[in-house]
């Protein structure tokens, strides 16, 4: 009786660390995932304001329907005169937004 108590709490503890693993690995998952997403939305951004788009959204196709970004771009200076913005880009997941600063100099102003 007092094996199949020690075997018992044994596989208890086994089975806590599986699932711990693996809420682990969820995580990290979403997390590289969200990271990965970001970077993708600063580059269309980037290239976006390049071609004088002030502001913009999309998302990631088919195969990650939840997700979906947008930016905002900002002259520096109030004055036209510099081709310099300010990008904000934001991701938005399911459980999860992000969101991150670049500047742009837009040379085609």
């Amino acid at each position: 009786m007092a094996a199949v108590a020690i075997l018992g709490a044994g596989l208890l503890v086994l089975l806590d660390a599986h699932y711990a693993a693996l809420r682990l690995f969820n995580d990290t998952r979403e997390a590289v995932l969200m990271q990965g997403f970001l970077e993708r939305a600063l580059g269309q951004a980037e290239v976006e304001v390049m071609m004088n788009e002030r502001e913009g959204s999309g998302d990631f196709g088919k195969r990650y329907p939840d997700y979906s970004f947008s930016y905002t771009a900002q002259p520096l200076q109030e004055e036209d005169e510099t081709p310099l913005f300010l990008v904000l880009v934001t991701v938005k997941g399911p459980g999860d937004t992000r969101s991150m600063e670049m500047l742009v100099y837009n040379l085609g102003m």
